[in-house]
Formats: C-alpha cells, sequence, structure tokens
C-alpha cells in the first residue's frame, strides 16, 4: 500500500501523540514509579533549627529560671474561647435519642468512648499573645478520657493563618503522671539521637473562656506537635508523602488482608484502613501492601529490611524504647514515614506518657524484645544474633551518648519553673521528675535480666462435656534451648486453688476427660521455660481483668464449666 508524504507525516504525528500521551498517563498512574526518585532518602535525625525558637515570637512568653540551649522550655499562656450558644450542634451526651442542639463543652468532656459515632465538637477561638484563630475543639486521647481532667486538640480551620507552621494543637493534660513532663523529656532527649526524628513540644498555661462562666484556669497542659501535612513540610519533606498512624496494626497477614488498595493507592475501603494504619498524609498507599507481603512471605527478613526499612532507624527506635520503659508498642504507639516514590518505611516515636513506668512491669510477657515477638516483623528480625546485639548495642550507646543522668537533670532543672507557675499545687514535683532519672537503669536492668530467655506465647483453654483441652502456640527460645512447658489449672485467678497440675509437658496441647469440675470460672496458665535451666522460663501474652475490675492478670487465661 502506497502512502503519500502528506499522509504518512500526518499518521507519524498521531502515532506520536497517542504514544505521549500514553507514556503521561501511565506515569500518572503510579506515584511509586520505580523511575522516580525517592522525595527523601538517608538518616531521619532532625534538624535543630526546627525547635530553637519558641512557639511562636508574638505570644507572651515567660522563659524558664535555668533555659537549656536549644530547648523550649518556656510556658505559653493560651485561652480557648468557646461562645455560648455554639454554631455547632450534637445531641446531648446524657439522651443519644434526643434532637440536636448546640454542644456544650460537657458535651465534649463526656465524649469518653474514643471509638464511637459520638463525637461532639466546639467551634471555639484560640489565642495567644497576638495570635488569634479559630477552629474545632474537642477532647483527645484514649483511657486519659474518662479522667477528671481532660485532654483536647484544637485544629486551626485556615491552612494559611498558622502558629509556628502547626495548624493543630494536641494538648495534653498528663494527669495521670506525676512529674507532668515525662512526654516532653521524652522528645527532648529524641531531637538529639540520631536516626530518629523527634517532635515539637510546650509547655502551656491552658485557660477556658466563655460568657457564662467567664474565665477558668486549666492549668498545666503540653502540646505535641501533630504528625500531618504541616509536620512533613516543617521538615523539608515532601507534603505528599505517606505518614501513618498505627492504631492496630501488627505487620500481619490480617493487616495485609485489610490494607489493599486500587490501582491508583486508594484504599478499597477507607475506614477499614484507618482502624488498622490511620492516613496522616499522602494519596498513593499501595506500598503498604508491597512491604505487608514481602514481611509476611518466606524471604530472607534482613534483605525484606534492607529493602523497606531504615535499619538504623528501626534499630534505635527498638533500643530507644527498651531504655526508656516504653512497653505499649506492639500494635501502637508509634507512626510510619514513607516517603513518596520510595519503598522504605521509617519509625517514628509516639506518646511516651506512659514510659519511665515503673508499674508497667507487671507481667513477664512485657519484659524487654519480649513485648514485640507477637509482631512478625520484629519476631523475625531479632530471631537472629546479631539484629539483637546490634539493638543492644544501640541502647548502651543511647544510654552513654544521649540519655544519660546529666542531661535528664538539665532539663528537668529548666521545667521547673514553667510547670510550677501554671500547677503550682503539684505537690512533690522534684521528687517525682527526679524519680525517671534512676528509672532508666531500672529499665536497662530489666530487659537485660531476660536475654536468653523463651520468648511468650499465646494460650486457650476449654471445658466441654466432662473434657478439659487446652492448647498453645510455640515458646520460641533464640538460643535453640529445649523447651518444657507447665500447665495449671485454678478455681481462683491468684491460683491459690489448683485443680490441675502437669509439668514437663513437651506437646502444644493437653486433653484431660477425668477432670471433674463443678459449674464456675477457672483459670489455666501455661509456663514454658528452659528444660536444663529452669530460670529461663516465661509466660503467654494472654491477659484478663480480675472480677472486680480492680487489677489485670497476667499470662492467664479463663474459661466457664456449665
Amino acid at each position: 500500500m502506497l502512502v503519500n508524504v502528506k499522509n504518512r507525516k500526518f499518521f507519524l504525528g498521531k502515532l506520536l501523540f497517542i504514544t505521549i500521551v500514553s507514556i503521561f498517563l501511565s506515569a500518572c498512574k503510579s506515584n511509586n514509579n520505580v523511575h522516580k526518585t525517592p522525595s527523601f532518602t538517608g538518616d531521619i535525625s532532625d534538624n535543630e533549627s526546627w525547635y530553637a525558637l519558641p512557639l511562636d515570637s508574638r505570644m507572651s512568653v515567660t522563659q524558664s529560671s535555668a533555659p537549656v540551649s536549644g530547648i523550649n522550655s518556656s510556658l505559653v499562656d493560651m485561652d480557648i474561647y468557646i461562645p455560648i450558644p455554639n454554631s455547632s450542634l450534637c445531641v446531648p451526651w446524657d439522651d443519644l435519642t434526643a434532637p440536636a442542639r448546640p454542644c456544650t463543652l460537657d458535651d465534649v468532656d463526656h465524649d469518653i468512648e474514643g471509638d464511637d459515632d459520638y463525637e461532639p465538637v466546639l467551634n471555639a477561638t484560640l489565642s495567644t499573645g497576638s495570635f488569634s484563630g479559630v477552629g474545632e475543639f474537642k477532647i483527645r486521647g484514649n483511657y486519659s478520657r474518662t479522667l477528671a481532667q481532660k485532654s483536647y486538640s484544637m485544629r486551626l480551620d485556615s491552612d494559611i493563618n498558622l502558629l509556628d507552621y502547626q495548624r493543630k494543637f494536641q494538648l495534653n493534660k498528663h494527669l495521670s503522671d506525676s512529674s507532668r513532663i515525662r512526654n516532653k523529656l521524652a522528645y527532648d532527649l529524641i531531637r538529639a539521637i540520631p536516626n530518629l526524628t523527634s517532635l515539637k513540644t510546650q509547655f502551656v498555661h491552658l485557660s477556658v473562656t466563655d460568657d457564662v462562666n467567664g474565665t477558668i484556669d486549666y492549668g498545666l497542659y503540653t502540646h505535641v506537635e501533630a504528625l500531618r501535612e504541616e509536620f512533613l513540610i516543617n521538615r523539608g519533606w515532601n507534603k505528599d508523602d505517606n505518614l501513618y498512624n498505627a492504631n492496630n496494626f501488627l505487620f500481619d497477614e490480617w493487616a495485609l488482608e485489610n490494607l489493599q488498595t486500587d490501582e491508583d493507592g486508594d484504599p478499597l475501603n477507607e475506614a477499614n484502613f484507618n482502624t488498622f494504619l490511620e492516613i496522616k498524609a499522602g494519596k498513593d498507599h499501595r506500598m503498604i501492601s508491597e512491604m505487608l507481603r514481602a514481611v509476611n512471605s518466606d524471604q530472607d527478613i534482613d534483605s525484606v529490611v534492607a529493602t523497606y526499612f531504615s535499619r538504623d532507624n528501626y534499630i534505635t527506635w527498638i533500643a530507644l524504647n527498651l531504655v526508656l520503659g516504653n512497653q505499649d508498642v506492639s500494635y501502637h504507639n508509634y507512626f510510619l514515614y514513607n516517603p513518596i516514590y520510595g519503598k522504605k518505611f521509617y519509625f517514628v516515636p509516639w506518646d511516651y506518657d506512659g514510659a519511665w513506668s515503673s508499674t508497667q512491669y507487671l507481667g513477664k510477657a512485657e519484659y524487654g524484645i519480649a513485648v514485640l515477638m507477637e509482631v512478625p516483623l520484629h519476631r523475625k528480625f531479632l530471631r537472629i544474633q546479631k539484629n539483637r546485639d546490634d539493638v543492644y548495642a544501640m541502647a548502651e550507646k543511647l544510654r552513654t551518648d544521649y540519655i544519660t543522668n546529666i542531661r535528664m537533670q538539665e532539663l528537668i532543672d529548666s521545667y521547673e519553673s514553667s510547670v510550677l507557675q501554671a500547677e503550682p499545687t503539684i505537690s512533690s514535683w522534684r521528687t517525682k521528675a527526679e524519680e525517671l532519672i534512676p528509672q532508666v537503669d531500672t529499665n536497662i536492668a530489666l530487659y537485660k535480666s531476660v536475654i536468653g530467655h523463651p520468648m511468650p506465647f499465646y494460650e486457650r483453654a476449654s471445658y466441654s462435656n466432662g473434657t478439659f483441652s487446652a492448647d498453645w502456640d510455640v515458646s520460641e527460645d533464640f538460643e535453640g534451648d529445649a523447651i518444657v512447658y507447665d500447665l495449671n489449672v485454678s478455681s481462683d485467678y491468684d491460683f491459690n486453688t489448683t485443680v490441675l497440675s502437669e509439668q514437663n509437658l513437651t506437646g502444644l496441647n493437653y486433653t484431660n476427660n477425668t477432670l471433674n469440675l463443678a459449674p464456675g470460672t477457672y483459670y489455666m496458665k501455661v509456663t514454658s521455660r528452659e528444660l536444663d535451666d529452669p530460670t529461663h522460663y516465661q509466660e503467654a501474652f494472654n491477659r484478663l481483668r480480675d472480677p472486680a475490675d480492680t487489677k489485670t492478670i497476667y499470662g492467664t487465661v479463663a474459661f466457664d464449666v456449665q
């Protein structure tokens, strides 16, 4: 077939146009295109300049008597004005079937369930110094919602009228922390630690004003920088980077099933996605599934970590939690940062008001790295001797170089003026604050005391038609020592009345059809131990509350007999 020159030029031009459009559309389809350069690579250590100034130069600031170089330990006066009646509508907290009417602070304070559908919000004005901005005021936190004084958040409506380049202010009361400084102390220490990024914190003297009650002094609060788009921008990162809050996330196959996305990276079920990983920033979330598939595959875990994580960041994050005794990190209380176009995920420390607490060490399954063993990523990584050695070496380095007694004392000294000015009735503040210093050595001694012990596991028990049945998962011993299991059943949770005791079991299940149990509730505890060294033992992950709901029973499961 002959084609004249004019038609051939038109045909080739049209073909070129179609090709260019196709390439463009294909490139737009994937924000994680392998040919694109990741928006960020390398170490996420902090740039100290972000923390150098007070919250805002326009504020009225009272400087502490002994300021520490590079640390903002000043106190900021902040007022939240709540118009009455409020323009925000909600149903009354004490009658959820009633019609909506203007929300009140009482409604907000009674939002004590963080995961239900009742979420009253007030339209309010934040004022401090010469700054004033309107936005939404609501309660925040989990267990702290039930305390006498609440923690709050204030999100400014404008993305232009920002306070210190921040839009959301998270005001934490820390009422259960008698020192009031654990969170701020942790983040101020983290700022100097390589491989991690910290958060800006600020002591706030909070007052709440309305036209009926006037101004009420709420005392001392601590603002902790919100991890959202502004967090990325203020560190010079890409505002389209991915940022996730771990809500119920174990890096397991269950998470993989629930974190699926379409070809453009949008969650197939956004509400379900956020139940596991709450999206704080980013638009293309396909890398989550790719990473989880690798973690839960048979691939060499060191290769997986090298591809999808920063090993230095990962090791430092684990070591930090060991040194500070921050054990509630298996399924939540951390963020994941994933730069756009990149494969790597970085751990971002979060929520340290429970660190330094001696009361948290009640169940042996919480000691040291044991608390991480229900997470496939951590279990596979820490199964390797070199990785454990590197974690422990980093913990020693943190204690020697960054989380020192001198540094902690300097920070505590710098906080005293602000804390006592905002809340002068706090009794024995300095004593409680300085107790945090030796607690670090207690944390280190505890994690060292269980090195070489078996790992925790889950146990199950039932009684049906006269037959008692129990089974449990393997208790892994990283050194390969022989493990046996001791099983005890009691009619009381303190195991004072034993009805069954079996020792030196080598399997992972047990059945007894001659155990004649009267109706009631019974308790079972399986303990693993090394055959040749009974001092090396471990409990199950299982825990329950006593019938009066006054304490937690560790390593124990309950079952009923009808």
